[in-house]
């Protein structure tokens, strides 16, 4: 059996991702569960098999410590996943007035916004998993609340609850399946492809001609997002998503192209999600 790690507790987002990711597949899956994006990907490869975690959601966009890991880290993007993401508020007191401390997960926090900003001179408590948010509202006696996944608890759990309180009514979060190394067949299916351009010898025009190389092709871009190299400012690595395989011949062609000037790191090709 075959070993799937997530971002923790059990009942996260992520969970629900993992086992719409099984049910496409033919192996048997285990899923355990670690409390951060970072430590499930630094595992990957290690004591599980495949890692499934967010990548970007509808209305916030990419989560920065997902890109950076995968500069750093041997890692391969096998599948995406997409989900419906709705959220509720809930809270232990009957009087909304009276919560002055609210738990929310970091990505959520965003996706909440402006009902977070409708709540009077709350203090705001950032949590690592939307059930990590759940277990601390319902672990304590004093006037909290908190954002959690509709459908998580029993509205009898409760004092308070209020629903679709995410900004968006089409809310969506994608996720990705990543394996360790590269050595994943690409399907026959595969229409997608994930690579960062490294920025290990910038020079003026880099982005252009990296563009340049897809545009002359006539390959889409869907994705290009920018992360600093950390080391110094104005150097950056490039996320890049595009239509396409590796084993197309219009993509090889314009990798091999790219490559001859910078450092290339194809991430992998895969079947694009359908919502």
């Amino acid at each position: 059996m075959l070993k799937i790690l997530t971002l923790g507790p059990a009942g996260t987002f992520s969970e629900v991702a993992a086992h719409k990711f099984i049910k496409q597949q033919s192996e048997s899956f285990s899923i355990s569960f670690l409390p951060s994006i970072k430590s499930v990907l630094h595992e990957i490869g290690y004591s599980c098999d495949i890692g499934i975690l967010p990548i970007e959601n509808f209305s916030e966009g990419f989560i920065a410590v997902v890109l950076d890991e995968l500069v750093e880290l041997d890692l391969c993007i096998i599948d995406e996943i997409i989900l419906p993401i709705e959220f509720s508020f809930v809270a232990n007191t009957p009087n909304i007035k009276e919560v002055k401390e609210l738990f929310v997960q970091f990505v959520a926090k965003g996706q909440c916004f402006e009902f977070i900003s409708s709540l009077d001179k709350i203090n705001i408590q950032l949590t690592e998993s939307n059930i990590e948010s759940l277990h601390k509202c319902l672990d304590t006696e004093a006037k909290v609340g908190a954002i959690v996944p509709t459908g998580s608890f029993d509205s009898d759990q409760f004092a308070i609850t209020i629903n679709k309180v995410n900004d968006y009514d089409n809310n969506q979060t994608r996720f990705l399946a990543i394996s360790g190394g590269n050595t994943h067949q690409i399907p026959n299916n595969a229409n997608k492809t994930s690579l960062i351009v490294l920025d290990d010898d910038d020079h003026p025009g880099l982005l252009g001609e990296v563009l340049q190389s897809f545009s002359a092709r006539q390959i889409n871009l869907t994705n290009i997002i920018s992360r600093p190299t950390r080391k110094t400012f104005g150097k950056y690595h490039f996320f890049i998503e595009l239509e396409g395989s590796q084993n197309d011949v219009r993509l090889a062609a314009a990798l091999h192209e790219i490559s001859q000037r910078n450092k290339v790191k194809v991430l992998g090709s895969y079947k694009k999600a359908t919502r």
